[in-house]
């Protein structure tokens, strides 16, 4: 695939906001917050007429010429809320907060313009206007591979050069049909929205420290997904000259729901600390917003799993601790010293074996995690995470169960490796002046050394081996929290 022309863009988006609230205090216990938000976020325009939608059943319209707006304009998006909190008169240690309310997210534009997910990469990559873009899905000479010497030698280009198709039929080159990827923008796109609410009780201990125990959920409505309309050829007949067919739209759903729970140490004898622990489940059709293409268009039901970063157990805390000063020896060297550290702990995220983060399209035919020892080994190459003879591709031989290609494991089914991190830090505060102090740290990361593999989409290599760790698979090796240990030394003057 190639994309054949001029795919700069310069678009417009209006947007409009409006928010009022009030609190009111209906009893000397209890205070209730109201508010109203209303959102406008207009489809992305100009004046250049650049911008193409392809519409099934109408085919490609060019925004200003024919088209009059991306999208339809949604004017409807009101988001009320309401709050409280209420402390019972025979507890004054205790408080009690929830509040529900509707959260519209502003339309993000990288899936209009910038996908990234093996098709048209936007509304810029269609061949038609004053600024087309020929979206190659096969090269002109038909063969799946080439002498790149050869093929420049004999000025025989593998792909053609830029040619229009506004009709997506009939468009030929040298005699040849030419597939095009298109892109396209359902016109009853929306912007999403959220019911987000929560409930937790909160308790006084003493004077120095307070328990809070709370649910925290939310609902996600019209999310954005891409779909290949074309998938399998549906358009074919109306539309020969058409390959992939994008479209951006409004459809799907999350949900998250959580146990939360946090203690808070103020001061207690030169201690300062807060454990949090959460459990939480969060589930939906698509996570990501772009590059991602459902493995069956047209049942996002499928799709429907525990999300990408889902991630059960999350356990942190901190603590530092004011080292009491010595009368004895120098003062400089026996005061002024802190010790803190950091703990983080939390399960593994959910990966999809032999696939990214949409439906594996496998069946399973065993326990993947039978036998497997979940140990280290830097001569295999890392860790075996499962055994892959627990998995076949539907209708191969041998392989049991259904002969869809849809198969039978669901989307994000498995989870990778935990992760685990200990940080220390030795802190030494060395006064100046009265209001001007040098402070000397020692951070040190991973004081146990663990190893923290990587988890989540694309973790698990075809092998069902781990083979990287966290940090570098994220992009940041080497240094910090999760990696192999290490220090930093660290000089700042606090005033």
């Amino acid at each position: 695939m190639i994309a054949v022309g001029n795919a700069e863009r310069k678009v417009t988006v209006n947007a409009f906001s409006i928010f009022g609230q009030d609190d009111w205090q209906l009893t000397h216990n209890l205070n209730l917050n109201f508010g109203l938000r209303y959102e406008y976020f207009g489809p992305l325009h100009n004046g250049d007429k650049n911008l193409a939608n392809f519409i099934p059943g109408q085919g490609l319209l060019i925004q200003g010429s024919g088209l009059s707006s991306i999208f339809h304009p949604d004017r409807n998006n009101f988001a009320p809320r309401i709050g409280f909190a209420y402390q019972p008169a025979s507890h004054s240690s205790l408080a009690i907060r929830g509040g529900i309310g509707v959260f519209y997210d502003q339309i993000n534009m990288n899936p209009f313009l910038d996908y990234r997910g093996g098709g048209a990469d936007g509304l810029q990559d269609n061949p038609i206007g004053p600024s087309p873009v020929a979206n190659y899905n096969t090269n002109r000479l038909g063969a799946s591979s080439y002498n790149w010497d050869a093929i420049q030698a004999g000025g025989n280009a593998v792909f053609p050069a830029l040619a229009t198709c506004p009709t997506l039929s009939g468009c030929t080159i040298n005699g040849n049909t030419i597939k095009y990827n298109v892109f396209s923008v359902n016109r009853n796109f929306r912007a999403p929205y959220f019911f987000n609410y929560n409930f937790n009780i909160e308790q006084s201990l003493g004077k120095g420290s307070i328990l809070q125990v709370g649910y925290v959920g939310s609902q996600g409505r019209k999310l954005s997904v891409m779909r290949n309309i074309n998938q399998g050829g549906p358009l074919a007949a109306l539309y020969p000259n058409i390959g992939s067919a994008y479209q951006l739209n409004s459809v799907g759903t999350s949900n998250y729901n959580s146990f939360q729970t946090t203690f808070k140490v103020r001061t207690y004898h030169g201690l300062t600390s807060q454990f949090a622990y959460t459990w939480a489940h969060a589930l939906d059709e698509v996570t990501e917003y772009r590059g991602v293409i459902p493995l069956n268009s047209f049942n996002l039901k499928q799709e429907y799993g525990n999300s990408d970063f889902d991630t059960r157990n999350n356990f942190t805390t901190y603590l530092t601790y004011d080292i009491p000063g010595s009368s004895h020896g120098p003062k400089l060297l026996t005061n002024g010293w802190q010790v803190s550290s950091l703990i983080s702990l939390h399960g593994g995220q959910p990966f999809n074996f032999l696939a990214g983060t949409q439906r594996p399209g496998l069946n399973l035919v065993s326990n993947p995690f039978s036998g497997v020892s979940h140990t280290f080994s830097a001569a295999n190459g890392g860790e075996q995470w499962v055994n892959p003879a627990a998995f076949c591709t539907p209708g191969a031989a041998g392989c049991p169960g259904t002969t869809s290609p849809d198969g039978n494991v669901t989307r994000n089914k498995f989870f990778g490796p935990g992760f685990a991190d200990v940080d220390l830090s030795v802190i030494k505060n060395i006064p100046i002046t009265e209001r001007i102090k040098l402070q000397l740290r020692a951070e040190m990361f991973n004081i146990f050394n663990r190893i923290n593999l990587a988890s989540g989409a694309g973790s698990v290599g075809s092998n069902g081996v781990v083979g990287d760790t966290i940090g570098d698979f994220n992009g940041a090796p080497g240094l910090g929290p999760g990696e192999p240990f290490n220090m930093q030394l660290a000089a700042k003057i606090v005033f």
